[in-house]
């Protein structure tokens, strides 16, 4: 049972790595090019639209793809009513939600106006939809959506940005056209699920969706202000230069938060179906600490390659970003552990109790932003993401042992933290050679306290090689 369960898991991030490599990874790559053709203003206002968008997509719905999601995995309601009572849901909120935001920006007379709100709907119509495609477990279904949005989106940012030099307006128009391909295409493959005959606007059921999903809208936000409202008041206290130089540092931690969507996205599922199944506690226990390991010691190798990357490969206007590096990372890794134990009020439907813990850590992200900003700027953006992520987790830690209770390997744990932090302080002031050895050493303690997990690794696909 234990095997077949880690394999199940395996096998969903492994699918869902298929979906979202291009869209995450793929456009982190060309990075660098963007760099070339947006200056650090252009780059920092592209990247403060699109947290703000973040910020209101959950919002603009209610957080309503949540419900749909876990209503579909796991309920006795029928499938039609789910569908029907969601999605009735989301239109009625994408309809007052743009009439809203039209009206607001029009005020300000905001260039950005239109493609915005094109783009906020075909984001949260993205979101939902892929959330159906994961509760209906079609998964071929999201894992091709993924291909098309990034093969989408890659060639537009490449006509409009590289070709006709559109800037920021072409960059937006890139992904809003992108996700309404893949919207298109998801209707298309899911039409057999989405049946209108079928479904049904059930009351009760939408009110019980509703009262779920409303509570991770508290929980969203919070997240956005920990990770993303820095933009928005470096750009108002420093300005958007400054903010350019910060967005490109955290493209770089963000493949922490990338690995670990990925990661969720299965364990999300796999946690929900086995949170009343025996042996939950030391199942969750073995995927949490093999997971930390290899978090931490990816980021230990992370933190001297990126810097090397900065100062190779990008523009030298944005050279001075690889100082911050290292406590960024560390803040993707405290926000991945929260998100890890964040599966626990997922599978309760205690959804209260996650929007707290991140309240909490939101209002320590703004409090250290505001009394510092002003004073060390993006240094103070860096140490109010990662004060606020470790609160958070430390919270959860707490709170969730009435759902489940997990052993963490805190020897491990430590010893990796201590040389993450290590090579923090050693990023800002090392040469290139000393960089150089770090990855070296990274790499070694990472094959080291990994060996277990290497090993089986290959043991299994020794198995499957030679099985064909």
């Amino acid at each position: 049972m234990e095997q077949s369960r880690e394999a199940k898991l395996v096998k969903n991030t492994l699918i869902y790595t298929v979906s979202n490599f291009g869209s995450k990874v793929l456009t982190f790559l060309i990075v660098p090019l963007y760099t070339y053709y947006l200056t650090t203003e252009e780059f920092g206002t592209y990247d403060t639209i699109i947290s703000f968008m973040n910020l209101l997509a959950p919002i603009c719905i209610l957080a309503i793809h949540e419900g749909l999601l876990r209503w579909l995995l796991k309920s006795n309601e029928k499938h039609g009513d789910i569908l029907g009572s969601g999605l009735g849901l989301l239109f009625t909120f994408i309809v007052i939600t743009d009439t809203i935001t039209f009206v607001v920006c029009s005020i300000f007379h905001w260039k950005y106006t239109f493609v915005f709100i094109a783009l906020l709907t075909a984001f949260a119509l993205h979101n939902c939809f892929q959330f159906i495609a994961r509760g209906e477990k079609e998964n071929k279904v999201f894992a091709i959506s993924g291909i098309i949005y990034t093969m989408v989106m890659l060639s537009l940012n490449i006509l409009f940005v590289m070709v006709f030099r559109f800037g920021v307006q072409g960059m937006l128009w890139s992904m809003t056209l992108a996700y309404c391909s893949d919207v298109v295409y998801l209707i298309f493959s899911l039409r057999k699920k989405l049946r209108l005959k079928e479904m049904r606007f059930n009351k009760t059921l939408a009110f019980s969706m509703l009262s779920f999903s409303i509570m991770l809208v508290p929980n969203s936000v919070s997240w956005w202000i920990m990770n993303a409202s820095d933009r928005i008041m470096l750009t108002m206290m420093v300005g958007a230069a400054t903010t350019g130089i910060y967005s490109l540092a955290n493209k770089f931690p963000s493949i922490v938060t990338i690995l670990h969507s990925l990661f969720y996205q299965a364990w999300q599922e796999q946690a929900v179906l086995e949170y009343d199944s025996e042996g939950r506690d030391t199942y969750y226990t073995n995927v949490f600490n093999t997971y930390m390991k290899l978090a931490c010691c990816a980021v230990a190798v992370l933190i001297p390659l990126s810097k090397i990357i900065i100062l190779f490969f990008m523009n030298k206007s944005y050279a001075s970003s690889y100082q911050y590096l290292g406590i960024l990372y560390l803040g993707s890794l405290f926000s991945s552990f929260a998100g890890f134990y964040g599966t626990g009020y997922i599978s309760a439907k205690d959804t209260k109790n996650a929007m707290k813990t991140t309240i909490v850590g939101a209002v320590i992200n703004l409090i250290v932003n505001l009394l510092l900003i002003p004073v060390i700027d993006i240094w103070a953006a860096c140490l109010s993401t990662v004060c606020g992520n470790i609160v958070v987790w430390a919270m959860r830690v707490k709170h969730t042992k009435k759902y489940f209770k997990i052993s963490v390997d805190w020897k491990s744990f430590y010893f990796i933290m201590i040389v993450n932090v290590a090579f923090t302080f050693l990023n800002c002031f090392s040469n290139n050679i000393i960089t150089f050895l770090m990855i070296g050493f990274a790499i070694v303690i990472s094959i080291v306290i990994n060996k277990t997990v290497i090993l089986n690794a290959f043991y299994v696909l020794k198995k499957k090689v030679v099985k064909e």
